[in-house]
């Protein structure tokens, strides 16, 4: 409860500040140049430092570098206000600032990720899951609200957005204090951070469906971000308002909150028919299909939000059976997993407006959509069609399949010693019984047992059979009588068990 309030409260401050740094630097320069500049300090860090920042949170912990991250950036934050305050703010202060508190982000949002599954506790099947679809849907509820939240607050006055973005991260370090310590903290030797670094990648190597869902992830990045860049130029040359532009932008959010939702409904499902259908091919046709969408309908403007909105659907989708699957690496070395992980979806988002802003430069805006629709189509077919490619991207369910033969096991452990109690109790009656009719006969028979007369002359038993012992004699007083001629019987003492009463004697 404490973690996912405290990332929420990170979330909402991370999104409004994305916004107020860039309208700040606008207004110290009047200058679209400056909003470029600190667009790119706040963001480059995370192509530089995911994979650093997934090592330092295995050895620290995510709860303690959370609680870290989100308070110095707070004093960040604060320092900038004081500063508004006293009017000694500049544009190299600003880029200072969203430089370094970018780097903090990159930090507290993989703690994030990796923060859910050190904290929920398994207990039934699927509350991981559940947890993950819950932050997944906050996740794509904070980018909608945040975003106008801090466009309304810096429009009330600059300073009143920078300190409710402060008071926002301070908020999300207290709650987060709240949260249990960390129980997968290493705390190994500093020299052994590149190696760290190095088994992250090592690790997704390994882990068939994570590697082939971070490929497709990136590229679906990829080719959406450059759909967004084609709607932009598309809606400036139509003179489309900026909030309608705002409105079909923020369908993919729309999408993914729905998206999230749906997951925890279709994971409940599939639980119950012991199904699982493969999301990861549902989100690339989706994006295929959508991609094509504004292509078929002529670029007009309500087409691209029908296409975003199908996209974030299929994203939150996609985004929980990712996270629940990296859930299952080993805690100590699940932040370098999801670093790595992160660092191909976000490349692609950095690189996916570079590209389509070439292609937009040079070619029709159809033409554009086009080179971007046939390589997505290709893809997904090829995923679909080829055996191999298509296991890769739908080898969840035996993963969870061994996890519920595993709970099956260890339940059927419990209930056999139980089961095996309940078995000897019930034969206790019948062997008590079976006791009580051997102890009869012993006490019935041995007591007037009469003599066995011996063999008669001439007569040999057959080869391979032994002659049937008297009840009671002894065989070795019995191999001393020669069958080929009568001889007097000895007196043979008849022996038994240990009973009261008279000795039986043959003469």
């Amino acid at each position: 409860m404490w973690s996912w309030v405290g990332s929420t409260l990170s979330m909402l401050g991370s999104r409004t500040v994305g916004v107020t740094y860039p309208l700040l630097a606008y207004e110290l320069t009047r200058s679209p140049g400056a909003i470029a500049l600190v667009m790119f300090a706040s963001t480059v860090p995370g192509l530089l430092w995911y994979i650093p920042a997934g090592a330092w949170i295995d050895r620290i912990g995510p709860r303690r570098v959370m609680v870290w991250s989100e308070f110095l950036r707070g004093a960040l934050v604060a320092g900038i206000v004081l500063s508004m305050v006293t009017g000694t703010l500049e544009l190299h202060w600003l880029l200072l600032v969203a430089l370094v508190e970018g780097t903090i982000s990159v930090h507290s949002s993989l703690a994030e990720t990796v923060l859910i599954p050190s904290t929920v506790k398994p207990d039934k099947a699927g509350q991981v899951e559940t947890a993950l679809a819950l932050h997944e849907a906050s996740v794509h509820g904070m980018v909608l609200a945040g975003r106008p939240l801090g466009g309304l607050l810096y429009g009330v006055h600059p300073i009143v957005a920078f300190v409710a973005n402060a008071v926002m991260l301070f908020g999300a370090a207290a709650t987060l204090r709240k949260v249990p310590r960390d129980i997968t903290a290493k705390g190994k030797p500093l020299g052994e951070i590149f190696v760290e670094m190095r088994g992250g990648l090592t690790e997704l190597r390994r882990n068939r469906f994570l590697r082939s869902a971070t490929l497709i992830t990136a590229l679906i990045n990829f080719m959406v971000q450059g759909m967004i860049v084609v709607f932009l130029w598309e809606a400036t040359n139509d003179g489309l308002p900026s909030a309608l532009a705002g409105t079909i932008l923020a369908a993919s959010g729309i999408g993914g909150v729905i998206g999230a939702i749906t997951s925890i409904r279709r994971g409940r499902a599939d639980r119950r028919t012991l199904r699982h259908r493969p999301v990861m091919l549902v989100h690339l046709w989706a994006c295929a299909v959508a991609l094509a969408l504004p292509l078929l309908l002529l670029q007009v403007w309500w087409s691209f939000g029908v296409a975003l909105l199908l996209i974030g659907l299929a994203g939150g989708l996609s985004n929980v059976t990712m996270r629940t699957v990296l859930s299952q690496v080993p805690l100590d070395r699940i932040a370098r997993v999801a670093g790595v992980s992160r660092l191909g979806s976000y490349s692609a988002v950095a690189l996916g407006p570079l590209l389509a802003s070439l292609l937009v430069g040079h070619v029709e805006s159809w033409v554009a959509l086009l080179m971007l629709c046939v390589p997505m189509g290709v893809v997904a077919l090829a995923m679909t069609t080829v055996p191999r490619l298509r296991s890769s991207l739908v080898s969840v369910p035996r993963m969870e399949a061994a996890v519920r033969n595993a709970a099956a096991v260890v339940s059927s452990a419990e209930v056999a010693p139980d089961r095996t109690e309940e078995a000897m109790r019930g034969t206790e009656t019948p062997l008590r019984r079976m006791d009580d009719s051997l102890r009869g006969v012993e006490t019935t028979s041995l007591p007037g047992a009469e003599a066995t007369e011996p063999p008669a002359v001439g007569v040999t038993e057959p080869s391979g059979v032994r002659a049937a012992e008297p009840s009671g004699v002894r065989a070795a007083e019995l191999r001393g009588i020669d069958a080929t001629e009568p001889a007097e019987p000895r007196g043979i003492e008849a022996t038994g068990p240990q009973i009261a009463g008279p000795q039986a004697a043959v003469t």
